[in-house]
């Protein structure tokens, strides 16, 4: 394997922290961080950017990703909110910004970089308490798969407990961040593609495809039973 740099924008997130954790134990992995938080996350990473917006400051996040000779960006903005509220929020922060983010950075002649976002078991069928978020993150793959050029890996996980989710009723084939992270970094490091799609796990896989045929109306059904 060669040496990779690689760049987590929501550095400090738990998802993000796992990953740096795994990165650090791995020979030829570099990892570096961009952070909106304040947190003490700098032993984690080889050099952190403390940055007040990832929206309004993508030319520092260019800058940073261009110093540091960034091969790989894994994107972990996610937000659910609560019973698809609020609209505005939900679509920022899992549509808009890694979307403006990763055009920005290819417009600005950094070429060779490779982008993981995360997704969601929510993309492949919104449902009824969540189609904001599962529409964002579906909108998000689309966006993706449609760009001529630029590589990219989209990985589906299912729930993971975080603090984001630590509101919401837990699912079957539930994962701790260090699991996911595992999996995020083996999809990064065995990469061989242009565009990518791996899963937290077989189980997600097999639900993402069951969830495509089942009828809407037996999926909210059973949602609303079960969660």
């Amino acid at each position: 394997m060669s040496n990779k740099n690689i760049c987590l924008i929501g550095a400090s997130s738990d998802l993000g922290i796992e990953i740096a954790k795994l990165c650090k134990k791995i020979d030829g992995l570099y990892v570096y961080g961009v952070s909106q938080s304040n947190a003490e996350i700098d032993v984690l990473y080889e050099r952190v950017l403390s940055i007040s917006s990832y929206d309004t400051r993508k030319q520092e996040i260019t800058a940073f990703v261009r110093e540091n000779e960034i091969s790989d960006i894994i994107l972990l903005n996610g937000y659910i909110g609560k019973n698809n509220h609020p609209v505005e929020k939900i679509v920022q922060i899992n549509l808009s910004i890694p979307l403006a983010l990763i055009s920005h950075l290819e417009d600005s002649n950094l070429k060779n970089i490779t982008y993981t976002v995360i997704s969601s078991l929510a993309a492949s069928r919104p449902r009824d308490k969540n189609y904001v978020y599962g529409l964002s993150k579906y909108m998000l793959e689309e966006s993706l798969l449609s760009r001529p050029t630029g590589r990219y890996i989209i990985f589906r996980s299912g729930f993971i407990r975080t603090k984001m989710t630590k509101d919401h009723k837990e699912p079957p084939f539930s994962k701790n961040p260090e699991q996911v992270a595992e999996k995020i970094i083996n999809s990064i490091t065995n990469n061989q593609k242009r565009i990518s799609i791996k899963y937290s796990s077989f189980q997600i896989m097999f639900l993402f495809y069951i969830f495509k045929v089942i009828p809407l109306y037996i999926l909210n059904t059973i949602e609303r039973k079960l969660l």
